[in-house]
């Protein structure tokens, strides 16, 4: 008997030095589960319109726990989000603006809980100035390569450039590199002051020198992390990367990506700047996902792993965006922001002023309206301004009859955007309504802005540059050599959208500012505090809309 069973473990001993000599022993999938654009939904709740809703981490950790059980003894998981997190929901907002309550911020304790691996910085990340971050991420793997300290020529210190977490597929240990990166175009988006002390470097040659050192640490392969989309026309060549970062890093297993808040996998096919369609989402060898935003979907990709002589190979990879929808809330996330939630809740309750008739958001984005005229109103108002420019940025949203609250104004405005004045010529306005002209009716909205001041006509049949064939202010033509001062928000003014170099203006050049709120009235100068100020001064405020605009399909 014990004969036989030596012969048999020597078989065994055999058949497996024998597999493991031709390379085929060992396999299993990893399995990459990912968010980006969470932008700081964590339960299933809509704030905005106050109902639940078919968002939030809550329902990703759901997700992610049915689908893990269903993974066999020789697969493993990681969890990754790719940025924008701190910023998005009045929930947010609230953390902002009550720092000192708390010591861990929600969105990162509902990261632990569900057990992320890696996060990585969005642009949204900066709003709010480098000591908030650093309090939000602390105890958190967070990462950012290209994010450079000023004084170190490194990876700013509270971030790293990459990390190694060890899986286990068919019982054997795979060293997974993952490498963080975020938009280097964040200065066209926001203030200096809050990034002072770093500054934001190409992501290419970032990502292509962290795949040399992962190599040279001996990973096993290599997962490409960025909080920026597929280039997309008229924006920042350095804002979006994805499809130059997939073409020069062909050595990544997967890339996972953000900031465009769209959904990608294989069934969504990549058009390239040139033209180029990736009908399975796959760019030159390298994989691609992204899960919209708001934590509507996870990012579902499988890597099938094979030992080849002694090294691990990805076989196949396969990506895919799962949908949230109907998937019930986990109770561990919704319990550890409770507290944070009712707060919220009770703080966006608050009555803040009456309303004579409804400021309706429907269609806001695609017609002249009495609630966008109520912003632009008001912002030309506070800047002192002639002009003043704004997009619809949620059109679901409307100011009800009656009381209005901390809530509707909260869903108006949904971004942390402080106001600026500027002078421009009247060939510059021109310029910035043609370009607005060519974002009619194009996703996203909030890059279509409409302008309060003047009488004009957008006519879509016409040429790109020719579409504004009525501009008029006070009765009369504009002149290009006219002078006005218009009303814009800190995004615009920072260069997001395009608007400035639509104008003409590149690098830091800026026009004349003739208002500032942030320096004028510090925290206070958000424009949904403005807002929300405006209507408690007020006390009352009425609909009206004056149809400064039209358009011809």
């Amino acid at each position: 008997m014990n004969k036989m069973k030596k012969t048999l473990r020597t078989f065994a001993l055999a058949a497996l030095t024998a597999a493991i000599t031709t390379g085929t022993a060992f396999a299993g999938d990893l399995t990459v589960y990912s968010t980006s654009d969470v932008h700081g939904s964590v339960i299933g709740w809509n704030y905005f319109t106050a109902k639940p809703a078919d968002v939030g981490l809550a329902k990703v950790s759901t997700v992610i726990k049915t689908d893990r059980a269903k993974l066999t003894k020789d697969d493993d998981s990681l969890i990754i989000d790719a940025g924008d997190i701190v910023q998005g929901t009045p929930l947010d907002t609230y953390m902002v603006q009550h720092p000192d309550e708390w010591q861990t911020h929600p969105m990162f304790d509902a990261f632990r809980t569900i057990g992320y691996d890696a996060i990585v910085t969005g642009n949204h990340e900066y709003n709010f100035g480098l000591d908030y971050l650093k309090k939000a991420i602390k105890g958190s793997t967070v990462l950012a390569a290209n994010v450079i300290d000023d004084k170190t020529n490194k990876t700013w210190a509270p971030l790293k450039p990459y990390t190694i977490k060890t899986v286990k597929i068919d019982g054997e240990k795979v060293r997974v590199g993952i490498i963080g990166e975020v938009t280097p175009a964040i200065p066209n988006f926001e203030a200096k002051s809050h990034y002072a002390g770093v500054h934001f470097v190409d992501q290419i040659p970032v990502m292509q020198q962290c795949i040399k050192e992962l190599q040279a640490q001996g990973v096993d392969l290599i997962i490409g992390v960025t909080h920026s989309g597929v280039e997309r026309p008229g924006r920042d060549s350095a804002e979006n990367q994805v499809v130059n970062l997939a073409r020069t890093c062909p050595e990544l297993s997967l890339l996972i990506c953000a900031h465009n808040h769209v959904v990608i996998d294989n069934t969504k096919p990549i058009k390239a700047p040139d033209g180029t369609v990736y009908p399975d989402g796959v760019i030159n060898g390298v994989p691609v996902v992204e899960s919209g935003k708001d934590g509507k979907f996870v990012g579902k990709s499988v890597l099938t792993l094979k030992k080849v002589d002694g090294k691990w190979k990805v076989q196949k990879a396969t990506t895919q965006a799962v949908s949230v929808k109907g998937v019930a809330d986990d109770p561990a996330i919704v319990k550890g922001v409770d507290k944070w939630h009712q707060k919220t809740l009770n703080y966006l309750q608050g009555v803040i002023g009456q309303s004579t008739g409804e400021f309706s958001g429907y269609e806001s984005n695609h017609q002249d309206s009495a609630i966008v005229d109520f912003v632009s109103d008001v912002q030309r108002e506070v800047a002192g301004t002639q002009l003043s420019a704004c997009a619809s940025f949620n059109p679901s949203q409307s100011i009800a009859k009656g009381p209005v609250t901390r809530q509707e104004i909260a869903g108006i405005y949904i971004y942390e955007n402080y106001l600026y004045g500027i002078r421009i010529t009247g060939a510059e306005l021109r310029k910035y309504m043609e370009f607005a002209a060519d974002h009619y009716g194009v996703q996203p909205d909030y890059n279509y802005d409409m302008i309060q001041g003047v009488d004009y006509t957008i006519d879509t049949r016409k040429p790109s540059g020719h579409k504004i064939t009525k501009l008029q202010y006070q009765g009369k033509d504009v002149k290009d050599t006219d002078s006005f001062t218009m009303a814009i928000n800190d995004y615009r003014m920072n260069g997001g959208g395009g608007y400035m170099a639509a104008m003409g203006y590149t690098g830091d050049e800026r026009p004349e500012v003739v208002f500032n709120s942030l320096k004028q009235m510090g925290d206070d100068g958000q424009v949904r505090s403005i807002l929300m100020k405006y209507i408690q001064d007020k006390g009352t405020i009425t609909p009206h809309c004056d149809h400064n605009w039209n358009v011809i399909k």
